[in-house]
């Protein structure tokens, strides 16, 4: 069972108080790597019998570590984390339940969510503790002049990140999942139902989903933005054969001192797909000059 399937369900068991002790740890590990017991009872405002009895239910349902070494103290993980994004997208009245699995990656776990007037959405948890600090700061600008930082940390702002790439894009006409609501490292966002490019073995006139493609990377270049981490890997096609690119979390903007290098590295990882795949004759320089001119 993935840390999303177990928070939703252990969420509607939690009480009140349950969720404060654990909203008080998530703060707590701001400053701590493990949060000390005092500071739990300082930032939850319960008194002591009550918070360990909280803290006991919540590391009983496996919510929360608990350390002895070298002081009492405890820290969330993901089935916590997942929780409480998800308590607070369904207080919001933007999700009603959780559907299953339709997407799990080293970066972020994707569900089907199912929204209060039965709207299908899907529902993106990121989950950038399971891949090196170093290896994340490495490919994440937003990340590279950070010396520490927390999983919690990261994930939450590749969530904000991916949900602002996804505001600026869907109102540039690009074809990207509408994006709906944002808590913590969670993004609510279109439901797309389709295939992964990398997945379909052949293409009709596989010369115009390359155009669709460099269309949408001009939209976004206008308005912009640089994917920066473009494949086959992020690219879908839909039932009705259009184009949707995905994964936003790493985006540049084109002001960025590296912004074209970025950006004829992401022309030519497309170009050289296509061509490989598909026999596609665009080469990667009348691909780059479709974009940027």
């Amino acid at each position: 069972m993935s840390s999303a399937e177990k928070a939703a369900q252990v969420l509607p068991s939690l009480e009140n108080y349950d969720l404060r002790v654990l909203q008080a740890i998530e703060l707590g590990m701001i400053q701590h790597q493990i949060v000390p017991h005092d500071e739990v009872l300082r930032l939850s405002g319960l008194n002591i019998s009550e918070i360990d009895h909280r803290l006991d239910i919540l590391y009983k349902n496996e919510l929360i570590y608990r350390e002895r070494d070298p002081y009492l103290g405890y820290l969330m993980n993901y089935n916590a984390y997942d929780l409480l994004a998800l308590n607070a997208i369904v207080k919001a009245e933007v999700l009603e339940y959780l559907g299953p699995s339709i997407g799990i990656g080293k970066e972020a776990d994707v569900f089907e969510g199912v929204t209060p007037d039965e709207k299908t959405v899907a529902v993106k948890f990121h989950r950038l503790g399971r891949t090196s600090f170093r290896e994340t700061r490495r490919k994440r600008e937003y990340l590279s002049d950070k010396r520490h930082t927390s999983w919690l940390y990261q994930s939450r702002l590749a969530a904000e990140i991916e949900y602002e790439a996804l505001q600026k894009m869907h109102k540039a006409g690009v074809q990207v999942p509408e994006p709906i609501h944002q808590n913590r490292h969670t993004i609510v966002m279109q439901y797309i139902e389709s295939t992964q490019l990398s997945d379909i073995i052949s293409l009709e006139e596989p010369e115009i989903f390359l155009e669709e493609i460099l269309e949408n990377m001009k939209k976004a270049y206008k308005a912009g933005v640089i994917h920066s981490d473009l494949s086959e890997y992020n690219v879908l096609i839909d039932e009705q054969t259009e184009v949707w690119i995905i994964d936003w979390p790493q985006f540049i903007s084109s002001d960025h001192p590296n912004a074209e290098e970025i950006l004829e590295r992401d022309i030519g990882n497309i170009a050289y797909f296509f061509e490989r795949k598909h026999g596609t004759k665009m080469s990667r320089e009348e691909a780059i000059n479709y974009v940027k001119n």
